[in-house]
């Protein structure tokens, strides 16, 4: 950990200094004081250019989310206990869940901080609107909970944003669904680029295992052009969907062994699963339609 504290600061002297937009909060003050502990200096923040300085190795996936800045705070004492307060600010909501959601663990100590968060040994991660936050820890024994829960719920309490999952995450399906199992894709979903992003969700039934998805697109004619490259796909690999209700059945090229794709589009979304089971699908389908209309995303 002594070692992460001082590339921590190494990058910290490497980076150039920007400022945060000046609709956000000023960092100095969404950063807490922190009893024992005394502030590093100043926030050390990271741009979209220079974001690899701090995360070589995991920048290409946060910018892949509509990264935007980085301001962090390290804190310490001469008992050699410590903090780290990571801020990261993404491009929207869908964004910030997004990022949360690909490093988040199925099975944790889940927190209502924020939207959502979780706390483990010397980590404590949450996300609130754009916001994606990670607070990390070194000697603070068995106080260490308490201490990042409470920095946690000051830091959250002072950032803006929603404080509610995405409203689409609410219209999968509860029935077999894998708890926590929630993500969104930023782009190249199933590896197809004209597909861009999408909210997914597991669900196991009768030892089954299930991928559920929702695509959320700007408008009605962006989900339309979005339908007609995937047809112009099966056309070229001499693939005939069939059609029945406004759902289409037919077998994804580049993934012949996932089963039979059901797919369907409605207003500004498209949705569906991989399944040859036709009743199956069609609970799913309808079931999302269903929740998409209660939830005033469908008119």
């Amino acid at each position: 950990m002594k070692r992460r504290i001082f590339i921590l600061m190494v990058c910290g002297f490497l980076a150039p200094i920007a400022l945060f937009s000046s609709e956000l909060p000023k960092m100095d003050k969404i950063f807490p004081d922190i009893e024992g502990l005394e502030r590093d200096g100043k926030p050390q923040i990271f741009t979209a250019q220079n974001l690899f300085e701090y995360i070589n190795g995991a920048a290409e996936v946060y910018l892949s989310y509509g990264f935007q800045e980085l301001a962090v705070m390290n804190y310490d004492n001469d008992q050699e206990q410590s903090i780290t307060i990571e801020i990261y600010r993404h491009s929207s909501s869908n964004n910030g869940f997004g990022i949360y959601s690909q490093e988040k663990p199925l099975e944790s100590t889940f927190l209502s901080i924020g939207v959502q968060g979780y706390y483990e040994p010397g980590v404590l991660n949450f996300f609130k609107g754009d916001y994606y936050v990670k607070l990390l820890s070194f000697g603070l024994g068995d106080k260490d909970r308490s201490i990042l829960v409470k920095i946690g719920e000051e830091v959250a309490e002072k950032l803006p944003g929603e404080t509610d999952f995405p409203k689409t995450i609410l219209c999968f399906p509860e029935k077999g669904k894998v708890k926590n199992s929630e993500r969104y894709i930023s782009k190249n979903f199933l590896g197809h680029s004209f597909l861009h992003s999408a909210f997914v969700a597991d669900y196991e039934l009768e030892k089954d295992k299930y991928r559920v998805f929702i695509i959320e697109t700007a408008d009605t004619s962006a989900a339309k052009e979005m339908i007609n490259k995937y047809l112009k796909l099966l056309e070229k690999n001499e693939v005939s969907p069939s059609i029945e209700k406004g759902v289409y059945r037919f077998q994804d090229p580049y993934f012949s062994t996932k089963g039979i794709m059901n797919l369907k589009k409605s207003g500004r979304f498209i949705w569906g699963l991989f399944s040859k089971d036709r009743s199956l699908s069609k609970y799913y389908v309808d079931s999302i339609e269903k929740n998409l209309k209660e939830n005033d995303l469908l008119n």
